[in-house]
């Protein structure tokens, strides 16, 4: 007599949303040092996306070219700062509405995102833990 075994699944829907929640992005509502909303909100896509993927591979190719152009491959790592700040701005999305500093309008673009984090490290600190973490793209 043969023992009859029972299929058994693993719905991985749950994992499948949050692949998809991790494109879609979230919106970051940024907080001055006392926990207060600056009225500043922030983009980004999570640490599995398309995006940051590439993000993270761009920006490895970039210092390993750089590293090769000085004929080293000793520091390919680069500033470990900058290379988080790097790929953080090419995983950024948007921002709403555009940050004024000193009187000037700063619009949306790469460059202006990696100078903001790189100026402000409150702002890279918020945006980077929450981009770190899957749970900051799920519901609940």
């Amino acid at each position: 007599m043969t023992e009859q075994k029972t299929a058994e699944f693993v719905d991985l829907s749950g994992l499948e949303a949050l692949v998809e929640a991790q494109e879609k992005g979230i919106e970051i509502d940024i907080l001055n040092e006392k926990g207060n909303s600056l009225g500043l909100k922030i983009g980004i896509v999570g640490p599995d996306s398309d995006r940051m993927q590439k993000a993270i591979r761009d920006v490895t190719a970039e210092a390993a070219k750089a590293a090769a152009e000085r004929g080293s491959m000793e520091d390919a790592s680069a500033d470990p700062d900058e290379r988080m700040i790097a790929i953080l701005a090419k995983a950024t999305t948007h921002w709403s509405p555009d940050p004024k500093i000193g009187g000037k309008v700063i619009p949306f673009s790469e460059e202006n995102v990696r100078n903001l984090y790189t100026r402000f490290k409150i702002i890279r600190d918020q945006v980077e833990v929450k981009a770190a973490r899957r749970a900051s793209f799920t519901k609940g």
